[in-house]
Formats: structure tokens, C-alpha cells, sequence
């Protein structure tokens, strides 16, 4: 075998070796590419509010990307205006972004608008504000159901709405318990779990109820 045969070869192993890594090396990065989250909703919760004029309500705005609720930044970059009243910015925390609407001093329909930066997609809330309070017609906690352990306490929110179903605030709430030795209730909604058992948690305004089921184990 002469000197110029084992040369060639050895090139050839070279040339070989090198596409190999850099097919690796290919690899790796199209693995590694981020996958971009399609923007694909808004979410302004409660959707219809129902306030007397210079009541504050709080809301929550949630921007739903094709991976679920976004929590990379997208939540930072939304727009909003509103047609009446005024808007505070309390934050993002996991990726849910927190929003106080104070009403305007004059009775009527107002809206509350939140978009990209694009103009899509978007979400609008609206706020009727009346002179008068309107009567609770519903009450309802959530989570309804809820499993804790001896010793552990959870909170539970109750969200009371009107006739048409527009959210309300400002109104006194009583908690209960069915049965206190199992979970006991406090104020604003605050349950400690006391002993094993199954107990009913009602939260009651305006002689409307609602209800939950607390489960204590071991």
C-alpha cells in the first residue's frame, strides 16, 4: 500500500467524521429552537360587573396561548382603555395580571377593553353603574370541593351576582360550617381543618346561599 493510497483514506475518514458531527451539531440546534406560544385569547374575569358610582372592583386578565396560560411575558404586554372610569395596575403573578376598575361618579354602561399590541385577539368587560344597590340574586363559592389534611387551611371565595348574572361587590358575606369539629369557617372565607370528616361550607348574602364541600383526612 503506497503512501499516496493510506492518504486518501485517511481524508476520506476525515470528511466522513466531520459531516457527522456537524450533522450532530445540526441536531442539537433545531432541538433546542424555543417553541413560540400562539396568543390565541383574552380572559377579563368577571366579565359584567354591576357598581355604584365610585366603587372599586377587582379583576383579573389572563392572556391563553396555544401551550395554555401564559406565563413567559405576554401578560406585560397588554393594552387596555376604558370608556368611563379608571384602571389600576396591581401586577402579574403567574402570569395572571391583576386590575382594580374604580366606577365613575356618573350612572351608566361603561366598557373595559384589553388587547395585544396587534388589536387581536381581545377581550371587553362591561360595568353598569347604578345609584342604587342591586339585590343579590346568587351566591357561589369556589373551589366547590376541596380534600385538606388535619391542621391545614385553605381559603374559599364567594362571588355574588345579580339577576343578570353581573358580578357584585361590597356586600356582607356569612361563612358556616355544617359541621365546625371537622373545618371551621372564619371571615372572608377562611376554613381550617380541625378533625377528620366531611362538612358543608355556606356563605350566605342578601338570604342567598351557597355552598362547598370540605373533606379532612389523615
Amino acid at each position: 500500500m503506497n503512501f499516496r493510497f493510506k492518504l486518501s483514506r485517511r481524508l476520506a475518514r476525515m470528511k466522513v467524521g466531520a459531516v457527522i458531527a456537524g450533522a450532530l451539531l445540526l441536531g442539537c440546534s433545531l432541538s433546542s429552537s424555543p417553541v413560540i406560544a400562539r396568543v390565541e385569547g383574552i380572559q377579563i374575569r368577571p366579565g359584567r360587573v354591576s357598581l355604584l358610582p365610585f366603587q372599586a372592583a377587582p379583576l383579573t386578565v389572563v392572556v391563553i396561548t396555544s401551550r395554555g396560560i401564559d406565563s413567559s411575558g405576554a401578560a406585560a404586554a397588554l393594552q387596555w382603555s376604558t370608556t368611563g372610569g379608571t384602571i389600576i395596575n396591581n401586577g402579574i403573578l403567574a402570569g395572571v395580571r391583576y386590575i382594580t376598575y374604580t366606577a365613575p361618579a356618573q350612572p351608566g354602561n361603561y366598557l373595559f377593553v384589553v388587547t395585544t399590541p396587534t388589536g387581536t385577539p381581545a377581550d371587553t368587560a362591561s360595568f353598569t353603574v347604578t345609584t342604587t344597590p342591586v339585590p343579590v340574586n346568587k351566591v357561589a363559592i369556589t373551589p366547590a370541593t376541596v380534600s385538606l389534611a388535619v391542621g391545614d387551611t385553605t381559603r374559599l371565595y364567594a362571588t355574588l351576582t345579580d339577576s343578570t348574572g353581573s358580578a357584585v361587590f361590597g356586600r356582607a358575606i356569612t361563612w358556616s360550617s355544617s359541621a365546625p369539629t371537622v373545618a371551621m369557617a372564619f371571615d372572608i372565607g377562611f376554613i381550617r381543618a380541625t378533625a377528620v370528616g366531611t362538612t358543608t361550607i355556606t356563605a350566605t348574602s342578601e338570604n342567598h346561599s351557597g355552598t362547598a364541600v370540605v373533606t379532612v383526612h389523615q
